[in-house]
């Protein structure tokens, strides 16, 4: 006996089966690019540890003796302490170095939360008092980009934790300065966040081709630096489990710190780094921070995006000439 005849799918039934086809298949897709990518590491040199945080473990290195600094990396796709690896031995020589990787970031761990930056702002305060020695100790730091604007607040917020500041290429004057929750702020994260699209479209973005053409077109000034080896580490750490969920909040600008009101309350001493060949945030963007706050010094590098890369001999031997000079004593009245 022969089978029953089928009646015709409607179209909206053809559509789903295609739909869930497509999802199914982009699903494999993008597992198999999770497993393809290696475990993560680090390639800095010194004692491995981890800081039980209230919202995570974050993973560190640590390395020398003598006053604190602590290195905070910058908010991208593939972001951790790797951006100073051409540094953290040199300082290590004559400071006591302390390397996080951010929560979302790295070797710490990536939950799947909407970050923002209160959250980093908690951390890098929480980090600096509980694992670098606080008020004790305070700290000398070198944070990049994004996590400069973070520890603007942070050190306006409690500045006995904070001795010095070390700013490259800061934003929140002109750059990532706009923190407005808007619809399509809110619709772009959120189809980032999504379990299948969302990591289809951050596959895209963190592909070995995007990543290389971003570190020669935006980041250094010698797109010769952009090696294979680099853009591997940086592909292997972008796509590590969770690893999306960080960047989701930073390309939907959920992220964006201004600092235009914050940043002339810091009263620790400031050295502004920046690239004169800096493209995402360029040389001009320096004027706003040196007009701004008086306790301001400006060293212009001879590179690209990334000074402490690109012309790390050059910056270590600056900030640790700057780091040298005795803060002055508080005038009396």
């Amino acid at each position: 006996m022969g089978d029953a005849p089928q009646s015709p799918l409607a179209k909206w039934e053809l559509a789903a089966l295609a739909a869930a086809g497509g999802a199914g298949g982009l699903a494999v897709v993008n597992r198999l690019i999770e497993m393809g990518a290696g475990e993560a590491y680090s390639v800095l040199d010194g004692d491995r540890s981890h800081y039980a945080w209230t919202h995570g473990d974050i993973y560190y290195t640590v390395r020398g003796s003598g006053a604190p600094i602590v290195l905070l990396h910058g908010i991208y796709t593939g972001a951790s302490a790797f951006e100073y690896r051409r540094i953290f031995d040199q300082l290590a020589q004559r400071y006591r170095v302390f390397a996080p990787d951010l929560l979302g970031f790295g070797l710490s761990d990536r939950p799947p939360v909407v970050y923002s930056p209160m959250l980093y702002e908690e951390l890098i305060a929480d980090f600096v008092r509980q694992v670098v020695g606080g008020a004790d100790h305070p700290a000398r730091i070198i944070a990049s980009s994004l996590s400069a604007a973070f520890t603007i607040r942070a050190a306006v917020e409690r500045p006995g934790l904070f001795e010095r500041l070390v700013l490259i290429e800061p934003t929140g004057i002109e750059e990532l300065a706009r923190a407005n929750e808007t619809l399509p702020r809110r619709l772009s994260r959120a189809l980032l966040r999504s379990p299948v699209l969302g990591q289809g479209l951050y596959n895209l973005i963190a592909s070995r081709l995007s990543i290389r053409t971003y570190l020669r077109s935006q980041v250094y000034a010698d797109p010769n630096l952009a090696s294979d080896d680099v853009v591997d580490y940086y592909y292997t750490s972008a796509h590590q489990r969770g690893a999306r969920f960080a960047p989701a909040s930073f390309i939907s600008g959920t992220l964006n710190t201004p600092v235009t009101a914050t940043y002339p309350l810091v009263q620790q001493p400031i050295l502004l780094c920046w690239g004169k060949d800096a493209r995402i945030n360029p040389l001009q963007h320096a004027s706003g921070f040196r007009q701004s706050n008086d306790r301001a010094e400006l060293r212009v590098f001879d590179c690209g995006g990334l000074p402490q890369d690109e012309a790390a001999e050059e910056f270590v031997r600056e900030v640790s000439a700057w780091m040298a000079i005795p803060i002055p004593s508080p005038r009396r009245r």
